[in-house]
């Protein structure tokens, strides 16, 4: 299968993808690590199909059949596509923020914080802010990438 089109996959992060952040707490020492990410899930054939193409044509891992804790038999088995870094994510959201309609300001957040906060030393407050700013966006999808810049800005000083 060749290449999806950059407004399809745009229509299909729209729909069922998640950018969000990825955080955890080093137990050692308390240091909070974080990085943005692009997860979609696809259930029954068409995962099984199109998600070993997005891995092929633009990276990311993915997790395979998903196990569930329950299960239905009505359900079907879903495949997992999991996008991170500055290699894959920062270029694919690059080439698909302009089609975005519903996570525009998701992508573009993600794009600033890969350009300017990947593997600098920031802060726990800031981190833990840029993770809540995610959060924030999932409930109004229209609140302004900016609005988030300029708070870690002034964080930062």
């Amino acid at each position: 299968m060749k290449r999806p089109s950059w407004k399809y996959m745009a229509g299909l992060v729209d729909g069922e993808g998640c950018i969000d952040m990825q955080g955890s707490t080093d137990k050692r020492d308390g240091t909070y690590y974080c990085r943005p990410r692009l997860r979609m899930t696809l259930s029954g054939k068409p995962g099984e199909i199109l998600v070993p193409v997005f891995i092929a044509n633009f990276g990311g891992t993915w997790d395979g059949k998903k196990e569930r804790v329950w299960d239905n038999p009505n359900w079907l088995i879903p495949y997992a596509w999991c996008l991170t870094g500055k290699q894959h994510l920062r270029p694919f959201l690059q080439n698909i923020v302009n089609h975005l309609v519903i996570k525009k300001e998701q992508a573009r957040f993600a794009i600033w914080w890969i350009d300017n906060m990947w593997g600098k030393h920031a802060y726990n407050e800031v981190k833990r802010f840029g993770t809540d700013e995610f959060k924030a966006m999932k409930k109004d999808p229209h609140r302004l990438s900016e609005r988030a810049v300029l708070e870690i800005k002034k964080l930062q000083d």
